[in-house]
């Protein structure tokens, strides 16, 4: 009996460990990468087009975007950046697909800092189209770079938190360069969100409490047969052993003897 509650109990601390185990690994918040790893972003390209014009830009054509090699951190079709020369507008479409699957969208916060070439500044074959983003086809937003719209390098700090649904979430961004050397490049500060499954600690609470329950009502469930094994052991005369009974009939004998004295 002790051996069969050492292996149940052993059981029940497996299934503990597992379920630790299990909540913590894998865990992370929603993730959403920079542009320093071009392999989770896609670039459509269009070369040529009307300068300013988003009926320009693409809409298929997505392929996996490419690290601009002298540009540390900056992403475009190729690695230079270059599709022309000077004045072959060409139009960018940068996008990145993420995964809000076991979030609360409504609770997404998304805080980001981006740069764009060109900046759509009219003068200096700077193109006049300012770079914009939208979430999910939502409305445009045209990027700001205070104080003269100089978007070559990072902005303020942008803040999005509405726009997201559950699941698949895509970001685009517009970007039209003059030619030579375009490209874009982003850089998350944060990206927060409610989580809507049980986190690790919650599971390790539950996992503590299953074996802590499981082990009680399994030494419960033990305890009658114990008892009866024990009980019936010491009071049913079967059980007792020959000595006993030699014992019992000495005793009997010396009380017959010493009434008789008496009475004599």
């Amino acid at each position: 009996m002790r051996y069969s509650s050492l292996m149940s109990l052993q059981a029940v601390s497996a299934v503990a460990v597992w379920l630790t185990l299990g909540a913590t690994e894998g865990y992370s918040g929603p993730i959403f990468y920079a542009t320093s790893d071009a392999s989770h972003w896609q670039v459509a390209t269009k070369v040529g087009g009307t300068d300013g014009s988003f009926s320009s830009f693409p809409t298929t054509g997505f392929d996996t975007a490419t690290a601009i090699t002298w540009r540390p951190g900056w992403i475009a079709n190729n690695s230079t950046g270059t599709n022309g020369s000077i004045g072959t507008w060409t139009f960018f479409v940068f996008r990145q697909t993420f995964d809000l699957t076991g979030y609360d969208a409504t609770t997404a916060h998304l805080q980001f800092q981006w740069a764009a070439d060109d900046s759509g500044q009219v003068f200096a074959w700077r193109g006049a189209w300012t770079p914009k983003y939208r979430l999910n086809g939502g409305a445009l937003i045209a990027g700001t770079w205070p104080p003269d719209g100089d978007s070559y390098s990072f902005g303020p700090t942008l803040d999005l938190s509405s726009g997201f649904v559950s699941g698949s979430n895509v970001i685009d961004f517009y970007v039209e360069g003059n030619g030579v050397t375009d490209g874009f490049a982003l850089k998350p500060i944060s990206f927060t969100a409610t989580s809507t499954v049980p986190e690790p600690a919650s599971l390790t609470l539950f996992g503590i409490a299953l074996a802590a329950g499981l082990g009680y009502f399994g030494l419960q469930r033990r305890k009658p047969v114990t008892a009866g094994v024990r009980a019936v052991t010491a009071s049913s005369p079967r059980l007792q052993t020959p000595n006993a009974n030699k014992r019992d009939k000495q005793i009997s004998a010396g009380r017959i003897h010493s009434q008789w004295r008496m009475e004599g």
